[in-house]
């Protein structure tokens, strides 16, 4: 493979090989074309005009493309890369007509960062690194919820014991839950399945009303209703009872902002991390979105923070600054980008962030929205109370009473449970948030909802509750409430099961009439 520069290209590359004393002719070319690539520039050899081939030809590829193995070139790899890169298998021609374009680009955007930087401050060192760590960052697409946060965050516990009545039994008996008293409750999570009309919104209503009333309101709570069918005025009763502010997110907008949840003050191995995670849970939920616009998105939010000097941008300077990219580097609008723009489209607030762990909030998820959103919504929240409380100490238990911070209440769980990523991501929570003293809470249809090929949700739930359900398989009530000491009172009660009962099994299966609000305050 021979191929002959541009003269205007072989007098920058010149001039940036002086600047950083380079000996070998092709680590410029090389750094260039890598820095091109990353930004996800494309060419069309039809459209675009190939710089000219009246400047330095590389007669030895070798040169050029360098060598790894036995001193052959690497010029396979390189083609290999625009194959790749332009889903289809190049021809000799085009490769080097696209090598040439990329070369060209990425040294005049190179070129153009030099001109404004400080050297005597090491500024032109810098740089050199960050287009070394962006083609590592490459390397790695796997990322975890878990933010890796090492400052510790100052979080208001509730220290008392804490204890509701989830129910009646046969014998008027009430069901007290000590949520919080260790020698009854290693853990404080809670799943209730029961198809429409079995009551377990009412319960988790009532639960979260006793809960308010107990703590004086000092235990706040977040809660997720994907269906958004209620409205202010129809949950007057209850938000005012549990001091909760009612938000419709499509009407109202939610003074959040996502991007909060990126560590920007732990240094840059920290701040890349997140980043990452932040752009992991978008990958979950927008379709089609690849590794190339994961790289995407990763970069114009690191470069947005850098120019904002390490503040934190808003889902609309974010979409401005996504959209840019696209056009600057003619990329067709895809899946990603729209999924920005509806972000950023008034749901969140551009002003600063309040510090929404100090109240309670309802936040209606109206279906006018769709899935893609109203799931970007809820795991961008998710993520950020991973990032909050993960940089917080685990409570401390005082006289086996566990001290507790706040409370995650996940409807329509089984919507999240289908999609694999995100049952990874709500796992990685679970796990975490079980020494922090919060409580999650996740609302489904049915017992099977929780148990997945690669996860059994309710082994890291401690009060499991089967409502009236549409599947009363006795295997599956069994795997979800857990093994009964006689199979056949397990049976006995699951036949019982109907609208407004409960079945339980703290130490015998036993089935219950819960407790609903709207009877609560009814019978004030």
């Amino acid at each position: 493979m021979r191929i002959r520069i541009s003269k205007q290209n072989d007098e920058v590359i010149e001039r940036i090989k002086s600047i950083y004393e380079f000996n070998s002719e092709g680590v410029v070319p090389r750094l260039a074309f890598a820095y091109s690539v990353q930004t996800n520039k494309h060419f069309d050899v039809n459209v675009d005009v190939v710089p000219s081939s009246d400047g330095r030809d590389f007669r030895d590829d070798r040169g050029l493309f360098g060598t790894i193995v036995e001193n052959r070139t690497n010029y396979p790899i390189y083609k290999a890369i625009l194959d790749k890169h332009y889903n289809q298998s190049l021809y000799e021609e085009d490769f080097s007509k696209l090598f040439k374009l990329h070369l060209d680009h990425g040294l005049s955007e190179i070129d153009k960062k030099l001109s404004k930087t400080d050297f005597t401050s090491g500024g032109h060192i810098a740089l050199l690194m960050k287009l070394v760590k962006n083609g590592l960052d490459l390397q790695s697409n796997t990322v975890s919820i878990a933010s890796g946060v090492q400052q510790q965050t100052a979080v208001k516990e509730y220290l008392e014991p804490l204890s509701f009545i989830l129910g009646t039994t046969e014998e008027n008996k009430e069901v007290e839950i000590k949520i919080n008293d260790l020698t009854e409750f290693d853990n404080r999570n809670i799943a209730i399945a029961g198809m429409a009309g079995s009551g377990k919104t009412q319960l988790i209503k009532d639960v979260l009303y006793q809960i308010s009333a107990n703590t004086e309101n000092q235990l706040k709570y977040i809660f997720f209703d994907y269906k958004g069918e209620g409205n202010a005025s129809q949950l007057k009763l209850f938000l005012d009872k549990t001091n909760c502010e009612f938000i419709d997110i499509l009407n109202d907008g939610f003074n959040f902002n996502p991007l909060s949840s990126i560590n920007i003050s732990e240094g840059e191995r920290q701040k890349t991390f997140s980043i990452k995670a932040f752009v992991d849970t978008i990958g979950t939920f927008v379709p089609q979105m690849g590794t190339s616009q994961k790289h995407i998105l990763q970069s114009v939010i690191t470069n947005l923070i850098e120019e904002k000097g390490d503040t934190y941008p808003n889902m609309t300077e974010l979409s401005e600054a996504l959209e840019e990219y696209y056009e600057a580097t003619k990329t067709k609008p895809d899946t990603l980008l729209a999924a920005i723009k509806d972000l950023s489209s008034g749901l969140f607030s551009d002003d600063i962030s309040e510090n929404i762990i100090e109240k309670s909030i309802y936040l209606n998820l109206p279906p006018t929205l769709s899935d893609t959103l109203r799931q970007l919504c809820v795991f961008l929240l998710l993520r950020y109370f991973n990032f909050f409380f993960s940089s917080a100490n685990d409570s401390e238990p005082k006289e086996n009473i566990m001290p507790l911070r706040y409370v995650i209440v996940i409807d329509e769980a089984h919507i999240y449970l289908k999609n694999k990523n995100a049952r990874k991501a709500l796992e990685d929570l679970l796990r975490l948030l079980r020494s922090k003293g919060v409580i999650v809470v996740m609302l489904s249809q049915g017992v099977e909802d929780y148990k997945t090929k690669d996860f059994d949700f309710a082994s890291q739930v401690k009060l499991p509750i089967c409502l009236n359900i549409q599947n009363k398989d006795p295997k599956m009530i069994k795997a979800f409430v857990g093994t009964p000491r006689s199979e056949h009172k397990l049976i006995n009660e699951i036949n019982r099961l109907d609208s407004g009962l409960g079945l339980i099994n703290l130490d015998e299966p036993k089935t219950i009439k819960i407790r609903q609000f709207w009877k609560t305050m009814e019978s004030k």
